[in-house]
């Protein structure tokens, strides 16, 4: 008779090493603690970051001119121009990032990186 044959003709099957899966891993427990923390971790920043992040909120101040809705955008993204505002007696001049429209936004070359107010300049 075989080795790996018992005496009603069925093979059997190699004996198991104790330990399963993970028998060849050698790793400490503070080890094997940290990955897993470390492996939470990113779990978090992912689902706050990637997951839940709706972009940056850009408002438009149009000081006395008609109303502007606000945007969406994401990091880095530039704003999509909204329709220019209306005020009578004045002409819009652009966006800008101060109430005394000193700093202008450039809408084809700036991107947002928070969300912000952007304010009208009007010229009598």
């Amino acid at each position: 008779m075989r080795d790996n044959e018992n005496s009603g003709g069925m093979p059997q099957l190699p004996e198991r090493k104790p330990g399963g899966l993970y028998r060849n891993v050698n790793m400490s427990v503070k080890t094997a603690n940290m990955l897993v923390i470390a492996g939470i971790a990113l779990l978090i920043i992912c689902m706050v970051f990637l997951i839940d992040h709706n972009g940056f909120t850009v408002t438009f101040d149009t000081n006395g001119g008609s109303y502007v809705e606000s945007v969406k955008v994401l990091h880095g993204e530039t704003i999509p121009e909204p329709e220019p505002p209306v005020r009578e007696g004045w002409n819009f001049t652009g966006w800008y990032l101060d109430r005394d429209c000193k700093n202008k936004w450039d809408m084809q070359n700036d991107t947002a990186t928070d969300s912000f107010t952007l304010y009208a300049g009007w010229e009598k």
